[in-house]
């Protein structure tokens, strides 16, 4: 069995944050800082498709990680992991 990762940084600072993990189990985007539009480039760059993800994982819920959140989760249909105070703050967000 590989225990090999894949990681993408996709976006970093504080204009938005978002990188790409996968592995031979499945594949996550931890933090969806920029709009769902330019994540969908970005995805396109490196020749992968959001809707193949297995879900979202959020690490805070500063603007520049969470921006397209919504869109994406509910354009793709995709499951968002967070710890309970970061969900929360979300929450209050929406």
């Amino acid at each position: 069995m590989s225990r090999l990762i894949r990681m993408s940084v996709l976006a970093s600072g504080s204009t938005g944050n978002a990188t790409y993990v996968e592995s031979e189990k499945g594949s996550l985007l931890v933090d969806v800082g920029l709009t769902g539009k330019k994540m969908e480039e970005l995805f396109s760059q490196i020749d992968r498709n959001i809707k193949d993800l297995n879900g979202i994982l959020v690490t805070h819920e500063h603007i520049d990680h969470i921006k397209g959140l919504g869109v994406l989760a509910r354009k793709y249909k995709l499951p968002i992991y967070a710890n309970e105070n970061t969900w929360k703050a979300i929450e209050k967000k929406d």
